[in-house]
């Protein structure tokens, strides 16, 4: 009987105090089961920290919903654009991970809803490889980018960037090669002063392999620098040794001078004093083969009226205006100190 009654007491100890009772790990390991299917999205990156969060049932549901027909999602970043302290979510859909036809901006409210759809400012055939929050200068602002590249035969890069603004989407720049579809546009920090800069890369496969890069503030705004850099092996001037080559490449840079208003200073190497004049070569010339990656020089013919060891006398032709070429053009060419120089330049109607 005293056994019994000593165990009945340690028993009821035991209960009081809880002994062998782990109430958190038994919490910890109840999962609660959804009564609703969840759809398995992609990651949710919020991009200044690159962290990854877990999607909501009711952001499912919302993607959903809007979702683009044949249209996959591809991409999700979280961030406060407008640094109200609300979240927005950047939704970018396409038929291939980076290929974006589709970008939504949503807000969670009162439920979710679409603030905006990007417009897509590119005029030419491309793909929208990716879309990117970032600070472009040394404000808190944050931006959209989308990158972008050509989807032609030739290979062409750019970007697009966006801003929230009053609960509206505003496209701040776009900057691609509409006009030809080739050539690269990138946003860099060139000089890093926490500024972006567009960059707009014109390369010209002509006799000195001339590239002009431009520079200006990324929204477009403000002064644009340019610079002029040499692609050929020297990257430098290199003077040609053949009379016709000098033609050509004077004719070339003559060009690019007068489309980026710049100074070539080969020019004063290629030309004698006496022959640095402006002249207007468009009623003889066709030049709009350069601005092609494709081109190979200039169609011309050089038919040689006058010359001897030393000076030359040149009746140039555009072989591709044929008929419509309304002036011919002749040059002399002195060799001084063992290079062909240009000493005159005449421009006459076409007999």
């Amino acid at each position: 009987m005293v056994n019994k009654r000593l165990f009945v007491l340690v028993l009821v100890i035991l209960i009081f105090s809880g002994c062998g009772v782990n109430k958190e790990v038994e919490v910890k390991s109840i999962a609660p089961k959804s009564a609703t299917p969840t759809i398995v999205s992609p990651e949710i990156t919020k991009d200044s920290s690159k962290a990854t969060v877990r999607d909501s049932d009711t952001l499912d549901q919302f993607i959903k919903k809007i979702h683009p027909k044949d249209e996959h999602l591809q991409k999700i970043i979280k961030e406060d654009l407008d640094l109200d302290g609300k979240p927005e979510y950047v939704l970018a859909f396409g038929l291939e991970k980076e290929n974006f036809d589709s970008i939504f901006v949503i807000r969670e409210d009162a439920g979710f809803h679409i603030i905006d759809k990007l417009e897509d400012p590119v005029i030419v055939v491309h793909l929208n490889t990716d879309v990117k929050i970032m600070k472009l200068d040394q404000t808190d602002q944050k931006f959209i980018v989308v990158y972008s590249v050509g989807d032609g035969g030739a290979y062409a890069e750019g970007f697009s960037i966006y801003a929230l603004e009053n609960n509206h989407i505003k496209s701040i720049n776009s900057d691609f090669p509409n006009a030809t579809g080739q050539g690269i546009r990138k946003l860099k920090d060139t000089n890093h002063d926490g500024v972006f800069e567009s960059v707009d890369y014109y390369e010209f496969s002509d006799t000195q392999e001339h590239t002009i890069v431009a520079y200006q503030k990324y929204d477009g705004t403000g002064p644009e620098k340019l610079e002029l850099l040499y692609k050929n092996k020297s990257k430098n001037f290199v003077y040609p040794t053949d009379p016709k080559a000098v033609i050509q490449n004077y004719l070339e840079v003559d060009y690019l001078m007068k489309r980026f208003d710049i100074p070539f200073l080969e020019m004063d190497q290629l030309t004698d004093p006496a022959a640095r004049q402006t002249y207007d070569f468009e009623e003889a010339i066709d030049f709009s083969s350069l601005a092609y990656l494709s081109y190979s020089g200039l169609d011309l013919s050089y038919e040689e009226i006058s010359g001897d060891e030393n000076r030359k006398v040149f009746l140039v032709k555009d072989n591709s205006l044929e008929e419509r070429a309304k002036k011919e053009i002749t040059f002399t060419l002195e060799k001084q100190s063992g290079k062909w120089k240009i000493i005159d330049i005449g421009i006459n109607d076409k007999l």
